[in-house]
């Protein structure tokens, strides 16, 4: 009889092995690990072979508990400042209780400080009109940024998802004040607008023979 037991006992304790060993949890960061004050970060505990089963989820940060210290979604968002600069792991807890390992710690950095573009255009310089002239807005910053333009003469903006822009030159009227800034996110945070840059517009281009 107790030898059943014994046998029973440690199938019961390989079996929670195997699951801890298989449930493997990473923190995944939205929209980058390093974000400026006042983005939405979402903090997603991702348990890789979970299975299909309902998992609780414990966080951490820098190796405490990290309120909420429990939740039933895979998902945390927060408004971020400086003092959510830090390292971030998380677990799963099944609803038989077993738990999966703690996932690798994933650094978080917050700036205080509001990035601002730099608002170049090529060709420098006067314009032609019947040219184009393409502006670019300068930022060191990571992907996943949409750019929007402006221009003095217009109440509304353009959004690309590149840093470029193309401005056709047609007549006189095509030149002037030019600012751009970038966002991403949801909410969208915004950098700070860029200096105004004016575009001079001085004549027409030369048609050839």
């Amino acid at each position: 009889m107790s030898l059943r037991v014994m046998i029973f006992n440690v199938s019961i304790f390989t079996l929670k092995c195997i699951n801890s060993v298989e449930a493997k949890p990473v923190v995944k960061v939205t929209p980058d690990q390093r974000v400026f004050r006042g983005e939405t970060v979402t903090l997603t505990c991702d348990i890789q072979r979970g299975g299909n089963v309902q998992w609780t989820y414990s966080w951490f940060k820098d190796g405490n508990t990290f309120y909420p210290y429990r939740t039933t979604a895979a998902e945390i968002s927060f408004r971020a400042d400086e003092s959510y600069s830090g390292k971030y792991s998380c677990r799963g807890e099944r609803s038989d209780s077993q738990r999966s390992d703690t996932s690798a710690a994933v650094t978080l950095t917050v700036s205080d400080l509001k990035p601002k573009p730099e608002l170049t255009a090529d060709p420098a310089g006067a314009a032609l009109t019947g040219n184009t002239v393409t502006l670019t807005c300068r930022m060191d910053l990571s992907p996943g940024w949409d750019f929007y333009w402006y221009k003095h003469t217009l109440n509304s903006e353009t959004k690309t998802e590149t840093n470029s822009y193309r401005v056709k030159i047609d007549s006189v009227s095509d030149g002037g004040q030019y600012w751009c800034r970038a966002g991403r996110g949801k909410p969208v945070y915004y950098t700070q607008h860029s200096d105004a840059l004016w575009v001079n517009v001085t004549g027409e281009r030369e048609h050839s023979m």
